[in-house]
């Protein structure tokens, strides 16, 4: 009876592992993996300070130092490589994953989304006040180290 039991829970575990594996991998369904063509540099133009928000084709949006930037996450990838911002900017990511489970990290400014899946928005918004090139990430399992990775450049004031 005890060594029953015992070779159940073992069998429970190691099923709960591979299971809680393959989701932080996201293999639990094939679908068509996208990937971007090129690194996608979307620029800021400043809005004068009586002016309200300025939508550009990048899904950003800007009113005075506030940038909105909308993304989506794939398998492994991000559908904005590169976001630039200006020093002292109230920065917001809208993020949503399109395909499997994922988030939006960026040490440098202790922002991070929620760990979301397929369809589930989610933001995040901090002050960008270090100028530099930061790295940005996917914290879900090895996606990272798959290359689920991005930069943000901030540049100093004028």
């Amino acid at each position: 009876m005890n060594k029953t039991l015992s070779v159940i829970v073992i069998i429970i575990l190691i099923a709960g592992g591979f299971w809680f594996f393959m989701r932080a991998d996201d293999t639990q369904t094939p679908s068509t993996k996208q990937t971007p063509s090129t690194a996608q540099t979307t620029p800021v133009t400043k809005q004068p300070s009586t002016s309200s928000a300025t939508q550009t084709p990048s899904s950003q949006t800007q009113t005075n130092n506030r940038v909105v930037f909308n993304i989506k996450g794939t398998k492994f990838a991000y559908d904005k490589k590169e976001l630039t911002v200006t020093e002292g900017d109230m920065v917001t990511i809208n993020f949503e994953s399109a395909d499997g489970f994922h988030d939006w990290v960026i040490d440098e400014f202790n922002a991070a989304t929620k760990q979301v899946d397929v369809g589930v928005p989610t933001s995040v918004t901090f002050v960008a006040d270090k100028v530099g090139v930061f790295e940005y990430y996917c914290s879900v399992g090895n996606h990272r180290a798959m290359g689920m990775v991005g930069k943000l450049t901030v540049v100093a004031k004028q």
